[in-house]
């Protein structure tokens, strides 16, 4: 996992066979002015469920990127445990579709997202192959 979602707190519980559950235990560093979670940090979490989901279905060494993802916020949260579940839900040579729902403590979905993800050759790409 990144230094950024390691520094986060975010966790994987589960990663394979195209799904990944991932959990982080809110606390202080993760709050907005308005004193509930951030909208980013909720999207990190989706974003790296998805792609981790994506990851889990390719062949050891390859990885992918985010081509697109749109976010439903339904409800804020302030405190506790919350967990992404992630799903690829179609997967083609070059791309992956996966769908991912955040949940709270009492299964409450507090947001879901989908996205679109380009596979690469391998996990880290050079400068050169970004272009």
């Amino acid at each position: 996992m990144s230094d950024f979602v390691e520094r986060l707190g975010i966790e994987t519980v589960h990663m394979g066979g195209g799904e990944c559950v991932m959990q982080l235990r809110l606390d202080e560093q993760h709050m907005s002015v308005a004193s509930r979670a951030h909208g980013g940090v909720l999207f990190t979490m989706l974003d790296t469920a998805m792609g981790r989901a994506v990851i889990s279905k390719l062949p050891q060494g390859r990885g992918c990127a985010t081509i697109e993802a749109s976010i439903h916020y339904f409800r804020p949260v302030q405190h506790g445990t919350i967990r992404a579940v992630a799903k690829v839900e179609r997967m083609t040579r070059r791309t992956a579709y996966s769908e991912a729902k955040l949940l709270d403590e009492e299964d409450n979905v507090l947001a879901s997202t989908a996205g679109t993800f380009f596979l690469t050759e391998t996990l880290k790409q050079s400068d050169r192959e970004r272009v």
